[in-house]
């Protein structure tokens, strides 16, 4: 049976300086539409950053060698709590980044991959697989999710 599908996605929330993240209109329009962010707009403490996703559309055509290797940012912490999948800094990246990021199931996946070094080709065959996606498909989409990954230091090159 297909497993349901959803583009990866990672979001998150720099409360330190006022911006957020994501690669996702839906998740976009979720964090934008909490009660704590309207607040905080409100007082003029944020300044919505949504050019974070035109700059991962527009780097969507950059390409990474297929055996570059990538892994998880060991400073940041995976939990899943209250049915969300959450990424929280710890050490010196709990000063740079100082908010949460989320994944959702696809992200999630992706990121679990990801704990043990992954090269490009391994995460969309592994990607593919699971999600029952063509070759082209899983390429595009985890690409666009590490790019953006990459860009808040989630996840490192080694």
């Amino acid at each position: 049976m297909k497993k349901e599908y959803q583009k990866p996605v990672v979001a998150g929330t720099d409360m330190k300086k006022g911006k957020t993240f994501t690669n996702s209109k839906e998740y976009e329009e979720k964090i934008l539409h909490q009660e704590w962010m309207r607040q905080a707009e409100e007082q003029g403490i944020v300044e919505y950053a949504k050019g974070f996703k035109d700059h991962a559309d527009q780097q969507r055509n950059d390409t990474f060698d297929m055996d570059e290797k990538f892994c998880v940012n060991p400073e940041f912490i995976y939990r899943e709590i209250a049915g969300e999948s959450l990424l929280i800094p710890n050490g010196e990246m709990a000063r740079q980044f100082n908010g949460l990021a989320s994944l959702n199931k696809t992200g999630a996946f992706l990121w679990k991959l990801l704990e043990q070094e992954r090269s490009l080709q391994e995460l969309s065959k592994m990607f593919a697989k699971e999600y029952e996606l063509t070759e082209e498909e899983s390429i595009e989409d985890v690409t666009a999710f590490l790019k953006l990954a990459l860009t808040k230091d989630l996840i490192i090159r080694n």
